[in-house]
């Protein structure tokens, strides 16, 4: 479950009556540096208060306190505290200096939700900061209760404001065994303190020159690239008595399951579809694979954050009635249907490759996600019913090589989705062409395989009807306008194995332009990742969200009367993270094209940002070589 703590605070007991002149200076000399922030925090202190609290094992006082400076005129930010079940606010307040008087804004209150995808029980209370003039004051104060300390994860020094100086301190007292670990901070000025007190010890990092937070596409994830502490709460002890908070993965697990004991199956509400679904399969792996696609097209995936249904699978039968779930309740459906069927099926948690963190820590931060292990004849399948389209004995790229805790009685066992070879995942195009005019047509076909497949089928089947001719066409131009299909032959896009292969006619339009008796073709319309640089102040890693694995062949039928003047020269680029290569070969009487791109993780780490953009120069310098063929 994700805590939005806000990291945030004020000196203590500063209180500004007026703007004074040196603060609007600080505001205008900001005021380039951050173009697009209306404001900046420039001094902030967070305290987390632990105490011992005879149920929950350790109990937490988040005091937070900030100072924001106004960089704009007539601007309004919002300053947000979020909480659920598990927490309260006591108070929470904001008051500007602004002419001498105090401005009180009014909070407002409520639930929270996600666009209508994401139902919680998250509440927030939020202020809307009126900014009225360069170098205001805003003093924001907030004091929240954690009722269990379990529930308070990770903590993030940056927001999307920027942040000159922010303190983040905590009070552990000597009964409760609390470890704190720190990631990414060595990449920015973070400094830590430890002081021992007579009840207890007193941490405090400082943080200085945040930048703001920028929302980025294709962003890996906060984890891995922004300083952050994971809060790992293990033990309270009193009177020489210990009451275990999270002390081990057995811990984790062992509440895990406490949550899953309080399901009531009721199989008798699966059987008669199950009996249905099985009924003409010859096979235990024809069974299984009838189930899995059932919940695979059935059940509608909305993410759930509830309280502890955060956590606690929804009831197999309510998922099967209402037709929709999370993956938690997904994952219990599937047990239980296969249960019915007569297999060896077990509920499994896991952490998306979204999750940097591994089974080895206990903390709620570890796992994010649910699915199904079945063991069949000395094999375990893991089963992700919220994978649409996904056959069974392949996994999607966000769970490969990631450790799983599977349920096992009051047991776990620990195990790790295999990875799968590199090559599985592909996208494979194949034209066939010869000049007519100033345009290439010919034959093309693409293959697509694992989740390259799956993908395709996923926004194919969730295209409105009235769009899918609409979506096919821009699939198979790559998105060039030039580009037009026909006569195309679709294959059965229910199946699930195997490859699949889409045939068609194509018109590459405007690819040939001819001057004194020489063509110049231009032969590759997709001219993928073109204009495809990162910035300097991308902040995140890129994850593409699945292996890049693409081979472009075009082969090009040299018109009689004709020779080839120039043919450009191979362009080849090998990272560890990717590698790209472009190869023109003449065979008789024919010019093959050969293009190749790869990432075979899906990802491009921060620190190989400089290669990959030297790399995409070459390649859009690549694509600017044309074919020239002249006249004999």
């Amino acid at each position: 479950m994700k805590y939005f703590i806000l990291l945030a605070t004020l000196l203590p007991g500063v209180v500004f009556s007026q703007i004074s002149q040196d603060y609007s200076k600080i505001a205008i000399g900001l005021q380039q540096q951050y173009k697009d922030k209306e404001a900046v925090v420039m001094q902030s202190n967070i305290r987390y208060d632990f105490a011992r609290d005879p149920k929950t094992g350790a109990r937490v006082t988040v005091q937070t306190r900030e100072k924001l400076l106004s960089l704009r005129y007539n601007a309004s930010i919002f300053r947000t505290q979020y909480y659920d079940q598990n927490s309260e606010i006591e108070n929470f307040a904001a008051e500007s200096n602004l002419k001498q008087r105090a401005v009180n804004t009014a909070k407002f209150c409520g639930s929270y939700t996600h666009d209508g995808l994401f139902y919680d029980d998250s509440k927030f209370c939020t202020h809307q900061l009126k900014l009225k003039e360069v170098g205001e004051v805003w003093d924001v104060t907030c004091t929240e209760k954690i009722n269990d300390a379990k529930y308070l994860t990770s903590i993030y020094f940056a927001e999307d404001l920027p942040v000159q100086e922010r303190k983040v301190s905590f009070f552990i007292p000597h009964e409760i065994s609390l470890e704190i670990r720190e990631f990414n901070l060595e990449q920015y000025a973070i400094t830590k303190t430890e002081k021992a007190e007579p009840d207890g010890k007193f941490v405090e990092y400082t943080v200085k020159n945040l930048p703001g937070l920028i929302h980025e596409s294709f962003d890996r994830g906060m984890q891995f690239s922004q300083p952050h502490l994971l809060i790992l709460p293990k033990y309270a002890t009193a009177s020489g008595k210990k009451v275990n908070i999270l002390s081990s993965p057995q811990d984790l697990y062992a509440w895990y399951s406490s949550l899953t004991k309080q399901l009531h199956p009721n199989q008798q509400a699966l059987t008669p579809t199950v009996k249905e679904l099985i009924k003409d399969k010859k096979t235990d792996e024809e069974k299984v694979q009838a189930i899995y696609y059932w919940v695979q097209d059935n059940i509608r995936y909305i993410a759930f954050e509830n309280g502890i249904a955060g956590f606690k699978p929804d009831e197999a039968h309510a998922v099967f009635e209402k037709r929709y779930g999370d993956c938690k309740g997904m994952a219990n459906l599937m047990k239980e249907m296969l249960t019915v069927a007569g297999y060896d099926a077990r509920l499994t948690w896991l952490g998306t490759r979204r999750i940097m963190y591994d089974q080895t820590i206990p903390s709620l931060a570890v796992n994010n996600h649910m699915i199904c292990t079945l063991n069949l004849h000395g094999k375990r399948y893991f089963l992700d019913a919220t994978e649409k389209y996904i056959p069974l004995g392949q996994n999607a790229q966000r769970i490969l090589g990631r450790p799983v805790m599977i349920e096992d009685g009051d047991n776990f066992i620990a195990d790790q989705i295999k990875e799968t070879e590199k090559n599985l995942d592909a996208d494979n195009r194949t034209i066939k062409a010869s000049i007519n005019g100033e345009t290439l047509q010919g034959k093309y076909v693409v293959n697509l395989k694992g989740e390259a497949k799956k993908n395709f089928l996923f926004q194919y089947h969730y295209t409105r009807n009235e769009k899918k001719e609409e979506f096919i066409a821009d699939f198979m131009s790559y998105g060039n306008k030039g580009v037009k299909t026909s006569n195309l032959k679709l294959p059965d896009l229910e199946e699930r194995s195997g490859p699949l292969n889409i045939e068609c006619d194509l018109v590459y339009t405007g690819a040939v332009s001819s001057f004194n008796n020489e063509y110049y073709i231009d032969i590759d319309p997709a001219k993928s990742f073109k204009n495809w640089k990162i910035k300097d102040t991308r902040q995140s890693d890129i994850d593409f969200g699945e292996r890049i694995n693409n081979k472009t062949s075009i082969e090009l039928d040299i018109p009689q009367g004709f020779i080839v003047s120039h043919l450009p020269e191979k362009v080849e680029v090998r990272e560890p993270e990717f590698s790209f290569s472009i190869l023109y070969t003449l065979v008789n009487n024919k010019i093959i094209y050969t293009k190749e791109l790869k990432v075979p993780e899906g990802i491009i780490t921060r620190s190989a940002f400089p290669r990959w953009n030297e790399a995409i120069k070459k390649l859009e310098k690549a694509y600017e070589n044309q074919i020239i063929l002249k006249a004999k």
